[in-house]
């Protein structure tokens, strides 16, 4: 109370015009900060190769040349490769959406006995990091026989050469490495998305079930038609979420992708590499030109992410202040 009194006070004894001019200096300062990276990024991928040891140029280019950007396009096997990681993110979040809600809503709203230890199961998937169980994941990958089903003499034969699994540590069904975790919430980060979709139920008033309860509506119709569209605000959170983290996964999209086409953040990873492989001459270039095909990899790959939160960054702020998740 007294805080607000004090700046009561200092609002009447400065003028308007000073406070406007502090928050918009504040406001352009922040902005430059979480700018800086992008506008970095633009400046250095638009410069022509002759000019990149200029020491005249900061930021604005004298000439503007996408060179680095169309080499970096090609290196990268963007048309290909970001194509192949737009389905892995755009179907794992499908499938984390909605088997991780349908958790969410099982451990908020129903009792049974061993609710506590599958909320506490959840609670070490968000604590123990992915890659301790990285090593059995990739063996349950490369010989993946759908719980030894598969090697039953009754079922071999729909396996290749009726070997009795699939090795699905190979282009293209590599994909299912990603997406098969993602339908049972076993995904990318499906700790979090599980306790985001349960801290969002908890906060919706059991009348609205009940009284779908009484005009006859079962469990899952209630779900579908009661619950999810009051809950969009975390949909949106995870949606958002969960495409941004499988599109920049780097760990695990290199253990699982062993060919030629990969993921587009594994083909960054890759590119001084690409770079000095495409040189016909074996001639290792430059400190400054490797860093300006660098950036306009990086660039390439920021784009769809950046595109994404441009558009939906509205909803993105409302969901994660209903949501209530900080940090």
């Amino acid at each position: 109370m007294k805080l607000q009194i004090n700046r009561e006070r200092l609002k009447s004894r400065l003028p308007k015009w000073l406070f406007s001019l502090a928050r918009a200096v504040l406001i352009i300062g922040m902005s430059y900060v979480f700018l800086f990276p992008v506008l970095y990024l633009v400046s250095v991928s638009l410069r022509h190769a002759d000019t990149v040891t200029d020491p005249s140029i900061v930021w604005v280019p004298k000439v503007l040349s996408l060179e680095s950007i169309q080499k970096a396009w090609e290196l990268l096997k963007y048309q290909q490769t970001a194509v192949l990681s737009l389905i892995i993110a755009v179907g794992s979040t499908l499938a984390t959406c909605i088997s991780c809600s349908l958790v969410g809503y099982g451990l908020s709203r129903f009792k049974f006995a061993e609710r506590n230890l599958l909320f506490f199961i959840v609670i070490l998937m968000i604590v123990v990091p992915p890659y301790t169980i990285l090593i059995p994941s990739y063996l349950n990958f490369r010989y993946f026989d759908l719980l030894g089903l598969l090697s039953i003499p009754p079922f071999s034969f729909l396996t290749p050469g009726g070997q009795g699994y699939f090795n699905l540590v190979e282009y293209p069904q590599a994909v299912l490495t990603f997406i098969l975790p993602s339908l049972f919430a076993t995904g990318l980060r499906a700790g979090l998305f599980i306790f985001i979709f349960r801290q969002s139920f908890l906060g919706m008033p059991k009348d609205l079930e009940e009284a779908a309860c009484i005009d006859g509506c079962g469990p899952l119709r209630t779900f579908v038609q009661v619950i999810v569209p009051l809950a969009t605000s975390a949909f949106i959170t995870v949606m958002l979420f969960s495409f941004v983290w499988h599109w920049n996964d780097y760990s695990t999209s290199a253990v699982y992708f062993l060919g030629d086409i990969k993921p587009i953040s594994v083909m960054l990873n890759n590119l001084r590499d690409l770079l000095n492989a495409s040189n016909p001459e074996f001639i290792p270039l430059s400190a400054d030109m490797t860093r300006t095909y660098i950036s306009a990899g990086a660039l390439l790959v920021v784009v769809p992410p950046l595109v994404l939160y441009i558009f939906t960054q509205k909803y993105f702020t409302e969901s994660i202040e209903r949501t209530g998740i900080v940090g």
